[in-house]
This record gives structure tokens, sequence and C-alpha cells, in this order.
């Protein structure tokens, strides 16, 4: 919907949208990737309609009915091919991925241990600003 924000806030709490490090560079470019990974702003359906993180951008009204049109779209084919077909595809675009995924939930669990990371999420919960340690 056109209304829809996106964002990575971990940034703002002493975390890191780690996982996000394997494949937004790739969509986006490595310094737009760095802007939007460690400033934790938010950005709208146009800018990520821009950026290419999303494939369509519908009125909001129209969100529901425009998904159950792609869905009824993807029932109608072959669920041979398109079994066959997504796990080619995913074959095919994943060189690398599954390794890199595997190193950010390593980066994330030991982030999330530092005593940053436990204050960020503190505080957040109670919704007041973090008093970093460094």
């Amino acid at each position: 919907g056109r209304s829809a924000t996106f964002g990575y806030p971990e940034i703002d709490v002493g975390l890191l949208p780690a996982i996000h490090f394997t494949h937004l560079h790739r969509i986006i470019g490595r310094h737009r990737a760095f802007d939007l990974l460690f400033t934790g702003r938010s950005f709208d359906a146009a800018e990520a309609a821009d950026l290419g993180l999303v494939s369509r951008l519908v009125d909001d009204d129209r969100v529901l009915d425009e998904a159950r049109a792609l869905a009824q779209a993807l029932a109608a084919k072959s669920p041979t091919a398109m079994r066959l077909g997504r796990a080619a595809f995913l074959n095919a675009i994943d060189a690398g991925y599954r390794q890199g995924v595997g190193g950010a939930v390593e980066t994330f669990c030991g982030i999330a241990l530092t005593e940053d990371g436990r204050e960020g999420v503190s505080a957040f919960a109670q919704r007041r600003s973090p008093a970093w340690k460094g």
C-alpha cells in the first residue's frame, strides 16, 4: 500500500539488522544499504519502490484485492512447475547467501548479548532513551 513505511530500526536499540547485510546491498547498492541499515531511518513506499525493494505499489484500499489476484494467478499455474521452478530459482540466486545468513545470525546474537544490546532492548521496552556504555 502507498501509505506503508519501512525501516531497519535495530541500530536504534543497540542491535544490528545483520541478516539484511547479506542481500540488501545486492538490491540497492552498498552506499544506500549502509544508509538504511545504519541510520535506522524510516522510508515510505515510494522510496521502497524507487529502490527496488517492493515489486508493486497499489492504493491502500486495493492491497487485499491485489494480493488475492496475485495469489489466484500463481495458484492457477502448474503446481509441479511452480514447486520445481521456485526451488531452481532459489538455488540459482542463493550462492553464498546461506553462508552469509549464518554469519549474520552469529553477529546479531553476539551483539544482543552485549551490555549495549541488552540496554537498547530494555530502553525500547521501557520507552526511554538508552544509556550506551560503549
